[in-house]
């Protein structure tokens, strides 16, 4: 079944969470430290997880990375923001390359689900490149219980069938994307020809900021986004698909038109 339907989500609101969160290294965290840089020494099989994973820029120019299209990359504020609900979020400043970090996160998710981390409780999030390379990780793993969250990350090559390096993907897989973007698309072609996934979800902003949307620890992204890790659905869409397909069960793909 192919279920798709517009959405205008309105008054979101965010509670800041004020707490100061350090990125370290794994061994140095105190107990309110929830931003490493690899796995924990010892993985909590009750604990949720986040791999962030993230964009081009922060290769070369580090985590503090100004874009001179997009402004400044507020890695640290997108972590935090990540974190700010009891995930532990794993976020590493990889070293420039090409995509051989994918099988650095297949191992993490392997690790994780190694020491009996539940498949539903491990989220891989990737912007752009990182994005791009969450989606050949959904390749390599397969898991239909992993939830991967593709920021900005579907190329034109992949949304016209020309690059297929990530068909056959499974898991549970939410794309966001801006209106304005140029860079980074909507992954709901990709989503349509890979008639495996249950219930893949497109979330398309009408911002204005294109790619730089994702530079920012903005909640008119997070919230719909950690909405989705915690209960399923983005913000707003559940009531949405109660009230305009009744009758419809809550499979397909949908597609939601986010605008202020």
């Amino acid at each position: 079944m192919n279920l798709s339907f517009h959405s205008r989500l309105t008054g979101i609101s965010w509670l800041a969470t004020a707490i100061a969160l350090l990125l370290v290294a794994p061994g140095e965290q105190a107990l309110a430290q929830t931003v490493l840089r690899d796995l924990p020494e010892r993985i909590s099989p009750d604990t949720r997880y986040i791999i962030y994973v993230h964009g081009r820029i922060i290769e070369t120019e580090g985590p503090e990375a100004v874009s001179d299209r997009f402004g400044p990359y507020n890695f640290r504020g997108i972590t935090e923001a990540l974190s700010s609900r009891g995930h532990v979020v794993i976020a590493e400043v990889r070293e420039p390359g090409g995509l051989e970090y994918v099988d650095t996160i297949v191992g993490q998710v392997r690790a994780l689900r190694g020491a009996g981390v539940p498949a539903e409780n491990i989220t891989v999030v990737g912007f752009s490149k990182g994005g791009y390379m969450t989606l050949r990780v959904a390749r390599a793993l397969r898991d239909p219980d992993v939830n991967y969250a593709i920021l900005a990350g579907c190329v034109a090559e992949a949304i016209a069938g020309e690059d297929l390096s990530a068909d056959g993907l499974d898991g549970r897989l939410m794309s966001m994307a801006d209106s304005a973007d140029d860079l980074g698309f909507p992954c709901t072609p990709l989503f349509e020809r890979n008639t495996q996934l249950s219930s893949p979800i497109s979330i398309v902003f009408h911002e204005g900021s294109g790619h730089g949307l994702f530079y920012a620890a903005d909640p008119v992204w997070l919230t719909p986004l950690m909405d989705w890790i915690d209960a399923g659905f983005p913000f707003g869409v559940a009531d949405a698909r109660r009230h305009e397909h009744p009758d419809d069960a809550p499979e397909g793909h949908v597609e939601l038109e986010h605008s202020n």
